[in-house]
């Protein structure tokens, strides 16, 4: 029995253009008036069904995210609200399929913020992968009570109320099979502190390389890349673009992007089915 991977959408969130692709509108004396422009972006995880594994790639949104009450700050929520229906958190998406949390054995975090780890808290009994650059710089928000990144400190202090089986992936560990056909990439820093990607064989088709924000869209790929606008480390960003097309065009693999709504529309959904 082959890999199956199934792509999850968990809603959307709505940003301005300019934090996806840098300088993607900017005024000049021509055009003084130039307005900035809303998008509305996918939020997504993808779930590998292996022979003995079952494994998670990111985890989007806390159901609870948004409200007066929600987990987000009220400024976050204002810059880059959420927007999605009961039946897009990812608890309700496993058990359309058939599955709980506890039946998911490694969730892969790509990286710790906010549209990507927010639902952590309902894996105690997987194993949790991050990189841990990545993992010390949530804690270090979280410990500072700092609310002013897309570390949110309220889904961090679920994820360290209890014992919870973190695998942390070191700076020189470039890369890990997990089951047969489904290859940890470590990306390092970035688009954040340190990122992962997952390279996906399957029996009908070549695979696919999920980078998540590694490299938001296909206009940030190109070529020419063009680098995003909310980056931590410029220089880290550019060589991992560099490297993904390099490891992906080895081996023929489709690369799925972080939030490019083009692509994402046009992806089976789990709802419809799975690649194989």
């Amino acid at each position: 029995m082959g890999n199956k991977l199934f792509v999850l959408d968990l809603g959307e969130i709505r940003v301005d253009e300019n934090f996806i692709i840098a300088n993607s509108t900017f005024v000049t004396p021509q055009k003084p008036t130039v307005s900035s422009r809303l998008i509305d972006i996918p939020v997504s995880a993808y779930l590998i069904q292996c022979t003995d594994a079952t494994v998670l790639y990111d985890t989007g949104c806390h159901p609870e995210c948004m409200g007066t009450n929600g987990r987000w700050p009220a400024q976050s929520q204002l810059n880059a609200p959420y927007i999605g229906a009961s039946e897009c958190n990812l608890p309700e998406r496993l058990r359309q399929l058939g599955l709980s949390p506890d039946d998911i054995s490694t969730v892969v975090l790509s990286h710790l913020h906010n549209d990507h780890a927010g639902c952590v808290e309902y894996f105690g009994k997987s194993r949790l992968i991050a990189h841990e650059d990545e993992f010390a710089t949530a804690v270090r928000y979280f410990a500072t009570g700092d609310h002013s990144s897309p570390y949110i400190v309220k889904d961090i202090e679920a994820w360290l109320a209890t014992p919870r089986n973190w695998d942390l992936v070191g700076r020189d560990e470039r890369e890990r099979e997990l089951a047969p056909g489904v290859n940890l990439l470590n990306f390092g820093t970035g688009h954040a502190s340190g990122m992962l990607g997952l390279a996906v064989r399957l029996e009908k088709q070549p695979g696919f390389l999920l980078v998540s924000d590694a490299c938001y869209t296909a206009t940030n790929y190109g070529p020419p890349a063009r680098r995003a606008g909310v980056l931590h480390d410029t220089i880290g960003y550019d060589r991992t673009v560099s490297h993904i097309r390099q490891y992906a065009e080895s081996r023929s693999l489709t690369v799925l992007f972080g939030h490019d709504r083009e692509q994402f529309a046009s992806l089976i959904k789990s709802t419809d089915g799975f690649y194989e």
